[in-house]
């Protein structure tokens, strides 16, 4: 294994790390965000668990994470690293210092990543706008790179996987979550975990789910199992928030989260109700309007338009409610009134714009309300409302 500087994403560096196979030739590229231990251990988990098994030995340079230092030439292993092999049941091997053909082919796999993947003047590469962007071109490339016939080898290094595999170790039920950091439980109702007196937010579909918290210099970085028996993977990286407050990133919140201000939509718990929301779509803004508003006798109300026969004229007097911002069923009930005497002589129920018919003159005769109602009648309307 080996790490190539990856691309800058959102001013923040990125690195690649590579995996190579020197039997079946099979390439594996992943991103990650830095070379340190939990990173390294997140790598190679998921490449023990693309290959399907695991190798006797992984051959690595000297980073720090793999040689804490070296005493007449020989390598003092890191201890972390060397519990992490010794669950997984293989050892770390370093190469020479200074001599890359100690590393095998994976010197020459990492030139055509970095030909493939980092965005360059000589290729057509366009620059990733965010993280998902690149780590979907790495699993592009680790697919398409080992299905198709290797130079040296003339065979498909994913066909010589299948034979290659037979020989590795048997993958462990559980991953390898110590260096991960602190477990925590997402919070049911909101995708925040609790680290150091601090709530930070991580996709919502982690909600209910175990995690592992842990800090990396001003950063705290949160990763998860993907499935039960998966590989574990970073799911949210926040900058250190300040005790007993929140660090939220907007990109977790679901789809149907509002902005701003939160505004309850109406849900029928009943069917008066769900009839009423479907008499009109008003329906829903007058129940909002009449609740935040106090009025009295909504439920009343909504049982009378509910059992008034003509949908139209229970929109009708939705429609009217709203434009004179009156609730109250006094007022409700008053416009029903009105449209049975309408129903019943006959006539019409006008708007108030055209409620004051006009004589042969030009002038006002007797001056009538909204739907035909008289002005006492519509007098007595506005006074109740």
């Amino acid at each position: 294994m080996t790490f190539l500087h990856g691309p800058v994403i959102d001013g923040k560096k990125t690195t690649l790390f590579h995996f190579y196979l020197p039997f079946s030739k099979v390439r594996i590229v992943k991103w990650i965000p830095d070379q340190s231990l939990p990173n390294v251990i997140m790598a190679l988990d998921y490449c023990f668990r693309y290959i399907g098994g695991i190798p006797a030995y992984v051959l690595t340079d000297n980073a720090k994470t793999a040689a804490v230092k070296h005493i007449a030439g020989v390598a003092v292993i890191n201890p972390k690293m060397v519990s992490f092999a010794s669950a997984y049941g293989f050892s770390i091997q370093t190469c020479v210092v200074y001599d890359p053909a100690s590393k095998g082919g994976v010197e020459a796999a990492v030139r055509v990543a970095k030909e493939d993947i980092c965005p360059k003047d000589t290729n057509l590469v366009q620059n990733y706008r965010n993280i998902a962007e690149l780590e979907a071109a790495c699993a592009a490339y680790t697919t398409s790179i080992n299905s198709v016939v290797h130079s040296t080898s003339g065979k498909i290094p994913s066909v010589v996987l299948q034979s290659e595999a037979m020989t590795f170790h048997s993958l462990p039920k559980v991953p390898y979550l110590g260096a991960y950091g602190v477990m925590r439980k997402v919070e049911p109702k909101m995708p925040i975990v609790r680290f150091n007196h601090c709530g930070y937010s991580v996709p919502a579909k982690y909600r209910r789910e175990v995690v592992y918290v842990r800090s990396v210099g001003e950063e705290v970085v949160i990763v998860a199992q993907e499935e039960a028996g998966g590989y574990v993977n970073e799911i949210a990286r926040h900058a250190r928030g300040e005790a007993f407050s929140y660090v939220i990133d907007d990109s977790h919140k679901e789809p149907d989260h509002p902005n701003g201000p939160l505004v309850r939509m109406p849900i029928p718990t009943n069917e008066t109700q769900a009839k009423f929301l479907s008499i009109t779509p008003d329906a829903s803004q007058w129940l909002i309007r009449a609740c935040n508003s106090g009025a009295s006798g909504i439920e009343t109300s909504i049982a009378d338009l509910v059992g008034y026969a003509n949908n139209e004229v229970s929109s009708s007097i939705i429609e009217e409610s709203l434009r004179l911002g009156a609730f109250n069923h006094s007022v409700i009930a008053d416009l029903l009134v009105i449209h049975k005497r309408s129903a019943r002589s006959g006539t019409k129920a006008t708007s108030p714009q055209s409620s004051k018919p006009q004589s042969s003159n030009g002038a006002s005769s007797s001056p009538q309300g909204p739907y035909g109602a008289s002005t006492d009648a519509w007098s007595k309307l506005a006074a109740v409302s």
